[in-house]
């Protein structure tokens, strides 16, 4: 097969292109126009590079020529001083772009999949818990709302042109190199600091009507060291919780989603076999870097845990990785 992978210098992106090329696939990676990390990408000298902006319809066409299969990884996360308008123009209409380059590439697809997020889910107010694949999409933020239109988009030109498709619904990724910076003082403190961004935050949903939680987490911190690991409770003491996925298992769900047969037409959750608490969090990062464990009582309960039993079920996908794993990998252990 000869694959077309997006955001290829990406976390994701570029263990994916690495996977492809183990397995024996040809692979066309691309990147921004002078990509600050295409380096990412010079262990595999016999990859075709292209560059294309999400925004150039001209150069997608041109990228999507001569492939039969399609990994649509490229967003933009983060929309800082972007304009709403261009934040969508990268997450939604980036993706009708590159089906639109598929049309006009005139070959056939075998399979086109598309990178998603449980931020259509509400994160910051999950609907229910766990989330299985079939709970409301209403995320009500710019990022969440991005996705969610690119998985329209998808559908229904799947629908127009015979376009095999399927769709992966992140959790929270982690890679080993940044897993060593969550579940501390100072993780959460930037975390709680967005409650000043009122609604436009992915997670406004979980700050709306809360009194200022940086003060209560600094209150009861006291003179703990930033690099302090800790953990968030609800105010009857239960741990928050939350989903997460090793980037090398989201390598392999994407795999899975690209060549399995049964996954066409459908869209999969995908995350680690079980969430983490934030008590089982701070706990690992205590023991790894020998520093002290501190849980800290929030005035609310948060709660978001993605269901990945379809994914089990229909491609035989099984996480290998918990996030002790990602800490191992990269700590001091």
């Amino acid at each position: 097969m000869r694959v077309l992978v997006t955001g290829a210098t990406g976390r994701v992106g570029a263990n994916m292109v690495r996977r492809l090329v183990t397995a024996g696939a040809d692979v066309k990676a691309m990147v921004l126009p002078g990509d600050p990390l295409r380096s990412k990408l010079s262990p595999f000298p016999d990859i075709e590079i292209v560059e294309a902006d999400l925004g150039d319809q001209p150069a997608i066409d041109a990228a999507c020529k001569n492939v039969t299969h399609v990994v649509h990884l490229a967003a933009q996360l983060i929309r800082g001083d972007t304009p709403v308008d261009r934040f969508y123009d990268v997450n939604a209409f980036g993706t009708l772009r590159l089906l639109e380059g598929v049309v006009h590439a005139g070959g056939p697809i075998e399979r086109f999949v598309l990178a998603s997020s449980d931020g259509t889910y509400r994160p910051g107010a999950p609907p229910a818990v766990p989330l299985t694949e079939d709970a409301p999409q209403e995320p009500a933020d710019y990022y969440g709302t991005g996705k969610l239109l690119g998985e329209l988009i998808l559908r229904n030109h799947a629908a127009q042109y015979d376009i095999p498709f399927s769709i992966t619904r992140f959790a929270t990724v982690v890679s080993p190199e940044e897993a060593g910076d969550m579940f501390r003082l100072g993780f959460w403190r930037r975390v709680l600091s967005w409650q000043a961004l009122g609604k436009d935050c992915h997670i406004w949903q979980l700050f709306d009507g809360q009194p200022n939680l940086l003060k209560i987490l600094d209150a009861q911190a006291g003179e703990a060291a930033g690099d302090t690991a800790v953990g968030l409770t609800g105010p009857d003491g239960a741990p928050w919780t939350l989903s997460l996925l090793d980037v090398r298992d989201a390598v392999d769900g994407l795999y899975l989603a690209l060549t399995e047969p049964e996954a066409v037409g459908h869209a999969f959750n995908l995350a680690a076999s079980r969430p983490t608490s934030h008590d089982e969090g701070a706990a690992v990062i205590a023991d790894a870097y020998g520093v002290p464990k501190l849980m800290i009582e929030m005035p609310m309960a948060h709660h978001l845990e993605l269901d990945i039993r379809r994914a089990r079920t229909m491609l035989g996908f099984e996480p290998r990785c918990e996030f002790r794993d990602a800490i191992s990998e990269f700590g001091p252990w």
